[in-house]
């Protein structure tokens, strides 16, 4: 704090070229990982911001099942609770898992879906007894196995799940996105099925009667698919929550309309959301030369451009004949004149091919994990990127929308203030409420030799904010209590709107970020309009005018925007 409070004098009493200069030269980020109380963290297991205590305050969840509760900006650990870990010391090991997070029983408190990559015939398989696990949290980080819960238990490729409202019930319901069902041995896919949430931490499986079961057949445009990534949002402003799934060796992507009367449309192929590159693929059993398309790990969504439709950043690993597979791209949302289709803009954000390694077209590289945030609270959203661990240079990566609404980013990678090699996860939030967006992020070792694992040790790295504050930029940050995923808030300045929506799942493996909705505002004083609205059956709008900037606020249905006090 005091280093950045000297900078900001430092600028000050620099003339306006050279304080602008001086900013543009100056680090994004600190590393404040060891100040947190967080040093010597692992992480590979996945890292992810939730409020678990219910505080106001981000705590972070790290390996899938190690709490660490915030205090004002430090991190300190609760009692390991080794039930919700895989065995360490299984032989072989026990696979990776994910954390879908939401209030499953409607008590207030955040839950966590623990799902497991098992498959019973791989190599050398012992079972470990995990399945597809609710636990139920009370309030103060601590978490109980429900037993009875109506989802299968039985093994399964489990690798991502959302929580979301799908029919406005105001209860939770859940997607779980299934893989292969013996991969790399089998084309049998497993049924990724859809729960809906009885609002008591129990559910009904209605994937069947939702339209979701698909076909056994491969190769179809209705056959079931190989699941890595999901999100949800509401792509045609209708007021209903769709999804959007990313296949891995899966030929297209799944877009589900939601229909509204409890069953999903495939719109995908309309949309654009399918593939980008249409032509060869790869399936089992065919002929030579085919080529799958696509290997989705991450859709996080954003109103990027103000315009009130909801956009997103697919980003795909492009394996084998990357010629032939998708790249990471912006997918534009053209809203209602453009028939809610998507436009992929190449350009905008350009992940061309790394310069070093890749030496033919039989390579593997792209991006594992993005997100969205306004990294400088100037109003416009910006994408940091994980590459990924394959042969690309493997470092966290930022790119940076210019104020200018051109809709063209530049990357500020070389700004950072800090090198990252090979991300695994992103999490993202205000850890000290100073009203601008931090980093925290892991890292894999599954691809890194044991020079390069000797280089680069498994860690958590924790990085807060400083370009907010340096650029003289305010915030608007208001937190909705009750049944929130799937909210939408809308602001104004003037003539400039942004748009946030509440998620519980923007990729692989359940990554999301704390759910307070966080607004840059420039120099804004004052927000001319709030507008809020709730994933209910109504879809109920609360609109307030003239709200202070600056400050955080919490609102519950029905209620009226509370300061929060400093």
């Amino acid at each position: 704090m005091k280093r950045a409070l000297l900078s900001l004098s430092i600028l000050a009493a620099l003339g306006p070229a050279a304080a602008q200069e001086a900013r543009q030269a100056a680090p994004l980020y600190e590393d404040v990982t060891a100040a947190a109380g967080l040093d010597g963290q692992a992480g590979q297991g996945g890292v992810v911001f939730a409020d678990v205590n219910n505080d106001g305050w981000p705590d972070l969840i790290v390996d899938g099942g190690r709490i660490f509760i915030n205090q004002k900006g430090r991190f300190t650990a609760l009692p390991e609770q080794k039930e919700l870990l895989p065995d360490d010391k299984a032989t072989p090991p026990v696979p990776g898992h994910g954390l879908v997070i939401g209030d499953a029983n409607n008590d207030g408190n955040l839950d966590l879906f623990v799902t497991w990559t098992t498959d019973p015939e791989g190599e050398g398989f012992k079972d470990h007894g995990r399945r597809n696990e609710l636990w139920i949290g009370d309030g103060k980080g601590a978490f109980q196995l429900k037993k009875e819960t109506g989802i299968s238990t039985e093994p399964a490729t489990t690798i991502t799940g959302t929580f979301f409202d799908y029919d406005g019930d105001d209860n939770l319901d859940l997607f779980v996105g299934n893989w292969w069902k013996h991969p790399w041995k089998s084309p049998e896919v497993l049924i990724s099925p859809l729960y809906r949430g009885r609002g008591d931490g129990t559910f009904e499986d209605v994937t069947k009667k939702a339209g979701l079961e698909g076909n056994a057949a491969p190769g179809r445009r209705d056959s079931r698919r190989p699941i890595f990534s999901v999100t949800h949002t509401d792509w045609n402003n209708d007021g209903k929550q769709d999804l959007l799934v990313g296949t891995y060796a899966g030929k297209w992507n799944l877009h589900w309309r939601n229909n509204g009367d409890g069953t999903f449309t495939d719109v995908a192929r309309e949309t654009g959301y399918d593939c980008d590159t249409r032509g060869r693929w790869y399936s089992w059993g065919g002929p030579d030369g085919e080529y799958c398309n696509v290997f989705l790990f991450t859709t996080p969504v954003g109103d990027f451009n103000g315009d009130g439709a909801m956009d997103c950043f697919q980003g795909t690993i492009r394996h084998w004949d990357w010629r032939a597979t998708d790249p990471s791209e912006l997918l534009v949302n053209t809203g209602k004149g453009g028939g809610w289709n998507f436009r992929r803009d190449v350009e905008a954000i350009p992940r061309p091919a790394p310069k070093v390694n890749v030496q033919s077209t039989q390579e593997n590289w792209g991006d594992l994990h993005a997100g969205w945030l306004d990294l400088d609270n100037d109003g416009w959203l910006d994408l940091v990127v994980a590459s990924s661990d394959y042969v690309d240079p493997q470092l966290l990566k930022v790119y940076r929308q210019k104020p200018d609404g051109s809709g063209k980013f530049e990357e500020w990678t070389d700004r950072l203030g800090f090198t990252w090699a090979s991300a695994s996860c992103l999490s993202f939030a205000d850890i000290d409420r100073d009203g601008a967006t931090d980093i925290v992020v892991a890292r894999s070792h599954m691809r890194f030799d044991a020079a390069l694992q000797k280089k680069h040790p498994l860690a958590v790295g924790l990085f807060r904010n400083l370009e907010a504050k340096r650029a003289g930029n305010g915030f608007f940050n208001v937190r909705l209590r009750g049944q929130a995923i799937g909210a939408r808030v809308t602001i104004w300045t003037g003539e400039h709107r942004q748009t946030r929506e509440v998620y519980g799942c923007v990729g692989i493996g359940g990554q999301r970020d704390d759910s307070d909705c966080r607004f840059g505002v420039g120099k804004a004083a004052v927000i001319d309009k709030v507008e809020v609205r709730w994933p209910d059956k109504a879809n109920t709008v609360q609109t307030f005018e003239k709200v202070e900037a600056g400050r955080f606020y919490t609102l519950k249905p029905g209620g009226g925007l509370e300061r929060v006090k400093e």
